[in-house]
């Protein structure tokens, strides 16, 4: 293209005459569009100031369209733009025409050249610059000059006329026939050949959709007309033989009866000889401009007219495709690729295709600035999961929202104006995608939200709990689960409705926060079994400290063998020993019925069911036999056991019926009293080798009194629970190997050990007997009485002496009448024992202040004073005192 503008340029300036003597209507540019933009070229601003080569010759498709309807700021006009094209024979002054009525510079005939001058089609803007008629005409008017028919360039060769006339009628509004005068009545003249090739190809146009049958207008421009046959002739004889042709087509199917109104309107306006009447054709192409303008139908003047043809403005609105101007170039180009690969053309789904594009393309442009909104939050919630602590993002929602709502009304205000089907089904795209993402920020948030919540929610009952507990005060755990659990729920519903996106069909929590309250019901379920476990265990400290007093004094009072009446005379037991069993279970069955009580009423503040508390009794009967068992383990150990005995033997053969302690003459039976309080003190041993009742003599009711496990007994509940004989069955043991405290052997090892011990206290009551026997003789006396007779005279003859023993003797009678040598004697024996300690530890001051005295106390290896302790069941010393529970 550019090498025949390069050779027709030269020529044409050649044979053009001097401005001066040029006609006033001619051209001012005299090429083959060589200042326009072409195919194939990279377009320069000042080529687009004239317009672009929409299709070359060769049947190319300029990519630079879009550019120029840029440049040319028509892109952004939407719906408000026309596109006018121009048919006629080659070299009949359609170039010329346009250049007049739109100020455009399309390339004109050489004067003395006839040959071609538009190759391809050529596109240009309105550029006219008379004010008052640029006002009038419409905004945004297109104008494609198409390539001339019946060229003896392309000669029998129509493939290219064919393929314009179908592309300048898919595209265009108005089609610009301009014929001259002399050519009306004529077959090829007129140009009826290139109308057929219209009709024909407007049939094949929808000769496959029926959906739309969008109209265009046939504007026949009548050139050099004389006056001598008026243009209502005229007109007639161009519609007579418009319908004689279209009423010899070959119509498809369905269409036979279709007439050439339903597809056209017509239009017809005269010019003047351009040569001969150069002003008048001026004027009349100026008030033909001004028909280029909106226009409407008006059905009640259409009734009284009988010609179809428009007056007044000529851009109706069933002219327009409907194609925005941001999408035509895309529209134009595919077209054009259905014509030149001879595919058939179906301009709804044209229309379709170019939606569907720019539709993407929208989507594409509004989605970048969605993501510079979503992406920092998505990034945030992934890297949370990714570490295992999802974050509650602050300012999602509103974001989400505002996200949203900008890139649907983007979208809609850029693509609405395209195929409303295709825009409706993009758009639902469009929310579905960004739907799809907001819905996993959605999604992410709440289970954010449930997580933290949830971990919140357990540590303030925790909390809770633990302020009421170092309170000492009595809390209620169920009113601190409840106001936990509202407070959780309100934050919960806070953080979800702040994410809500008004319009989504995701946006709806009911069922994420039914999740959320049975995960705090499981969460404060979970609580309450902890707390009900931690219960137990005071529970069962009480236990353990009120059984161990309690059994304590049992056991203790096997040390009082006589039972108030002294050592038995017969081999029977007083009832405080016989009776030791009955009286531990009574105060071990009322210990539990006042811990279940007090269990009771402490787990209904939790808010327990019915069936916990069960299981919690349950577990306490178990665990509170346990606590017995073991304290009666511990105070059968051999050392307190021996003990014990040691005491009640001694309690029996030490002390006489009053209670007072003997004072063991020869004359006294110590053999029978001492085999007597032995024999009583054995008989303890089987006793207390086997738990059982003195009245049955069976073991006491322990498996009824434990009661069977509740139907909802967990494996949990069961596993720190140590078996019992006769109660768990499985275990293999039976409930006389439960209630059995000592076996055979070590009856007999504790026998053998008592009795050794008695004979110990025997012998030292024996010796204590004997030593009582030896006695003053009288002689003694006078003896006394002859050796101290002279100090005995001497005393009586002083009387400083005499008076000092009278006030002894009456000290002495004195101290005796009062009782107090009791007193005085532990007086003296506490000072006494005082000054002795005073004095060691002077003495060992003394010793530690030398090197000498410091190695003799390093060499010297003290003692400790061995003494029997109580122990308990590890073999340790036992406390002196227990906790006290009584705040459970």
């Amino acid at each position: 293209m550019s090498s025949q503008s390069t050779s027709l340029l030269p020529k044409g300036k050649e044979n053009r005459p001097p401005v001066s003597n040029r006609h006033p209507t001619a051209p001012s540019v005299m090429t083959v569009n060589g200042h326009f933009a072409n195919v194939g070229q990279k377009a320069t601003k000042e080529q687009f100031e004239h317009g672009i080569q929409v299709i070359n010759e060769n049947q190319e498709f300029n990519p630079n369209l879009p550019n120029y309807l840029t440049f040319e700021k028509i892109a952004p006009a939407g719906f408000n733009y026309h596109l006018i094209s121009v048919f006629g024979s080659q070299s009949t002054g359609k170039s010329t025409l346009l250049n007049h009525l739109f100020g455009t510079e399309f390339g004109v005939m050489s004067e003395s050249d006839r040959r071609q001058t538009t190759k391809g089609i050529w596109m240009s803007r309105n550029k006219k610059q008379d004010a008052e008629i640029a006002k009038s005409m419409a905004e945004n008017i297109l104008v494609l000059d198409v390539e001339g028919t019946d060229g003896r360039e392309r000669g029998e060769d129509q493939d290219f006329e064919r393929k314009s006339a179908l592309f300048a009628l898919a595209t265009s509004e108005v089609l610009i026939i301009n014929i001259w005068e002399h050519q009306v009545g004529l077959y090829q003249g007129a140009n009826m050949g290139l109308l057929k090739v219209v009709f024909e190809v407007n049939l094949e146009l929808f000769l496959k959709n029926t959906r739309s049958n969008p109209r265009s207008l046939l504007f026949f421009v009548i050139r050099d007309h004389l006056g001598t046959t008026p243009l209502a002739n005229l007109r007639n004889t161009l519609i007579q033989d418009l319908t004689r042709i279209w009423s010899g087509l070959s119509k498809p199917a369905g269409m036979e009866k279709s007439k050439i109104e339903d597809y056209f309107d017509f239009a017809f306006y005269a010019l003047p000889h351009k040569i001969l009447q150069p002003e008048r054709f001026i004027s009349e192409v100026n008030k033909l401009g001004l028909r280029f303008t909106e226009g409407h139908r008006d059905p009640r003047r259409d009734l009284f007219l009988s010609e179809q043809e428009l007056e007044g403005g000529i851009f109706l609105p069933e002219y327009h495709r409907r194609i925005p101007a941001d999408g035509f170039s895309i529209y134009a180009e595919g077209v054009w690729d259905q014509i030149v690969n001879n595919k058939d053309l179906d301009l709804p789904t044209q229309q379709e295709l170019m939606a569907q594009f720019r539709c993407d393309e929208i989507a594409r442009e509004v989605i970048i600035e969605f993501d510079e909104t979503v992406i920092p939050f998505e990034n945030k919630q992934v890297e949370g999961i990714r570490l295992g602590t999802p974050e509650v993002l602050g300012g999602l929602g509103a974001a989400m929202r505002t996200a949203r709502m900008k890139a649907v009304k983007n979208f809609e205000i850029a693509a609405s104006r395209y195929h409303k089907g295709v825009y409706g089904r993009k758009r639902t795209e469009l929310e579905n995608k960004i739907d799809s993402r907001l819905k996993v920020l959605f999604q992410g948030q709440l289970s954010a939200a449930h997580k933290s919540g949830v971990h919140a929610f357990s540590d303030a009952v925790s909390t809770a709990v633990k302020a009421g507990q170092k309170k000492g005060a009595s809390y209620d755990f169920a009113e601190i689960v409840d106001r936990e659990k509202k407070s959780a729920l309100e934050r919960y519903e806070k953080e979800a409705k702040s994410v809500l996106v008004e319009g989504a069909p995701w946006s709806n929590y009911n069922q994420q926060l039914s999740l959320y309250q049975k995960d705090l019901n499981e969460v404060s379920g979970k609580l309450r079994r902890e707390e009900m476990r931690r219960l137990a265990t005071r529970v069962e400290r009480w236990v353990r400290s009120r059984l161990g007093d309690s059994v304590g004094i049992e056991f203790n009072a096997l040390g009082s063998g006589r039972g108030g009446s002294g050592a038995p005379e017969t081999g029977e037991m007083p009832n405080t020993e016989n009776e030791i069993w009955d009286r531990i279970w009574t105060v071990f069955t009322r210990t539990v019925k006042d811990a279940e009580r007090r269990f009771t009423d402490r787990a209904r503040s939790f808010d327990a069911s019915s069936a916990e508390v069960d299981v919690g009794l349950w577990r306490l009967r178990r665990k509170s036999w346990g606590v017995l068992r073991a304290k009666i383990e511990e105070e059968m150990m051999e050392g307190n056991l021996l003990l014990k005995l040691r005491e009640n033997f001694e309690d029996k053969f030490r002390y006489d019926e009053a209670g007072v302690p003997r004072i063991w003459r020869p004359t006294d039976d110590i053999d029978g009293i001492y085999t007597k309080a032995r024999e009583s003190t054995l008989t303890l041993i089987p006793l207390l080798s086997r738990f059982k009742s003195v009245h049955s003599s069976s073991p006491p009711p322990l498996a009824e009194w434990i009661g069977d496990p509740p139907s909802n007994v967990t494996p949990a509940d069961e596993e720190d629970l140590t078996p019992i004989g006769g109660v768990d069955e499985e275990e293999g043991k039976s409930l006389e190997e439960e209630m059995a405290i000592l076996s055979e052997s070590k009856r007999q090892d504790i026998t053998v050990r008592f009795k050794k011990t008695a004979d110990g206290v025997y012998v030292e009551a024996k010796r204590s007997a004997i030593g009582g026997i030896t006695q003053v003789p009288l002689y003694f006396y006078g003896i006394l009485l002859v050796l101290g007779w002279n100090e005995i005279v001497a005393v009586i003859r002083n009387p400083v002496y005499f008076l000092f023993l009278l006030i002894l003797g009456a000290g002495a009678y004195i101290t005796y009448t009062l009782n107090l040598w009791g007193p005085i004697i532990q007086m003296t024996n506490a000072a006494s024992q005082q000054a002795l300690e005073e004095g060691k530890k002077r003495l060992r001051e003394f010793l530690e202040s030398s090197d000498t005295g410091r190695q003799a106390i390093a060499m010297s290896g003290g003692h400790e004073d061995i003494q029997m302790q109580k122990l308990n069941s590890n073999g340790r010393t036992a406390p002196e005192k227990e906790e006290d529970y009584d705040d459970i």
